[in-house]
Order: structure tokens, then C-alpha cells, then sequence
């Protein structure tokens, strides 16, 4: 049985995720509110340890793997799903912010991923990680300037990564999800007309929802993928790449 670790576990991909993978593997759920994932927790019928956890801080994560060592938890399996964003054009952007999105995104993807490659290490099983980028990082949009940088970062650090330990059956991939219904984009999924709107800028004609990229992230935890590493791939109903002609 895969053991796999879910960050921000109590947001809309981590939390479907975690629906999706329970029962069948152990996980480890983790995110700041230890409400949100004794709820959660509770929900799911298959083994599920809680660590509460804020991923910006890099002793507490190393210890939370730690712990999990100490217990007999080999952590095969790493979705790493915390993050933020701004909408907002680079001149009105303050440094503070930026900073704060380096932080939320990139610099909380290396503390997990990090100390998920060095367990994995010690353990010499095969593992496999998971970070989750954004459809902004790959293809330019106005006002996203801040963002996509920070989750063009988590991109090159999964792909950086899965370079240096590929020869120790370490696999590491990046998903990149469009605009998802969450709490997050809130401002752009909040009400039905909204999410009306917003699917009409989307091949597909829809916005996502956080089981289209929990199914692509199992997948690539999975035995299924085990030739799959430093992918960046997209799971945005093909709004990356794919631009339709206007309707007369």
C-alpha cells in the first residue's frame, strides 16, 4: 500500500485528491487548520493520519517527516497542493506581495519536496511527487504577472528536481491547472454567473473543478506512470493551447 502525503489537503484539488485515493493508500493529510482536516479526515473510509502543518515553515515540515519516520511511515507519495494568487497588473504589484506569492507557492513547494526526497532517500523505495503549478505560468495572461512567475518557479523546480534524482527512482512531475471553482478564485467561481462568464473564455465552454486535476496528479503518483518524470502537463480543457476562431 503507497503512502502519500497531501499538502494544503483541505483545498478543493487537495481534498478531492484525498476523496480519490481513499480507500487504497494510507495518506497523511496536512494544512494550516486542523479543523478542516479532522472534517475531512473523518469523510474518508481508508487509513488517514492528520498533521497539521504551515508549509512556510521549513523545521516543522522536516519534523512532521520526521515524526512520520519514527512512526514506520515510509512516505511514498507526495501531492504538494498549497498556494495563493493575485490578479493584478505588475505596476500596481507591491514588492511585499510578490514576495509573499514567491513564498506561498515556490518556496513552500521546496521545504515539502525537499524533505519528501530526502525520506525517500533513506528509504530507497520508489516515490513519486506531485507539485501543482498553474495554466499562468504557461501561457501569458494580463494581470497574472506575480503569480506566474511564482508558479513558473514551482514548474522548474519540479523539473530541476526530477533531473537530479531520476537514477534513485525518484519521479517528480508538475500539473497545471486552469481556472478552478475554489476558494481561492472565489472572485472569478463565486456565483453561477460567474462560472458562466468564465467558461466562455475556455475551449471546452467550462471551468474546472478539483477532481479534473486530482485525477491526472493519481495517475501520476501511481505505478501507471512510473516512466513519467518532469512533465509539465496541463489540465485546463485546453485553454493553454488551444485557441478556437470567434463564433460569427
Amino acid at each position: 500500500m503507497q503512502t502519500i502525503w497531501i499538502t494544503g489537503a483541505s483545498g478543493a484539488i487537495g481534498s478531492a485528491l484525498a476523496r480519490r485515493l481513499s480507500p487504497g493508500h494510507r495518506l497523511v493529510l496536512s494544512a494550516r487548520r486542523e479543523d478542516g482536516l479532522a472534517a475531512l479526515a473523518a469523510s474518508l473510509p481508508g487509513e488517514v493520519l492528520v498533521r497539521p502543518l504551515d508549509t512556510l515553515d521549513a523545521a516543522a515540515v522536516r519534523d512532521t517527516v520526521a515524526g512520520l519516520a519514527a512512526d514506520g511511515v515510509a512516505l511514498t507519495g507526495l501531492a504538494h497542493c498549497v498556494g495563493s494568487t493575485l490578479i493584478r497588473p505588475l505596476h500596481l504589484t507591491a514588492e511585499d506581495d510578490a514576495w509573499q506569492l514567491m513564498q506561498h507557492n515556490w518556496l513552500s513547494a521546496v521545504h515539502v519536496l525537499k524533505a519528501f526526497v530526502a525520506a525517500a532517500l533513506k528509504h530507497k523505495q520508489p516515490a513519486s511527487a506531485v507539485l501543482v503549478g498553474s495554466l499562468v505560468a504557461q501561457a501569458g495572461f494580463p494581470n497574472h504577472e506575480a503569480i506566474a512567475s511564482a508558479k513558473a518557479a514551482v514548474a522548474a523546480l519540479a523539473q530541476s528536481t526530477a533531473a537530479s534524482y531520476a537514477e534513485r527512482g525518484i519521479r517528480v512531475n508538475c500539473v497545471h491547472p486552469g481556472l478552478t471553482v475554489s476558494a481561492l478564485s472565489a472572485r472569478l467561481t463565486g456565483t453561477p454567473e460567474a462560472i458562466a462568464r468564465n467558461a466562455q473564455a475556455n475551449p471546452m465552454q467550462r471551468v474546472g473543478q478539483g477532481d479534473d486535476s486530482a485525477a491526472l496528479i493519481a495517475f501520476l503518483l501511481s505505478p501507471e506512470a512510473g516512466w513519467m518524470t518532469g512533465q509539465n502537463i496541463g489540465v485546463d480543457g485546453g485553454h493553454g493551447v488551444i485557441h478556437p476562431l470567434p463564433k460569427a
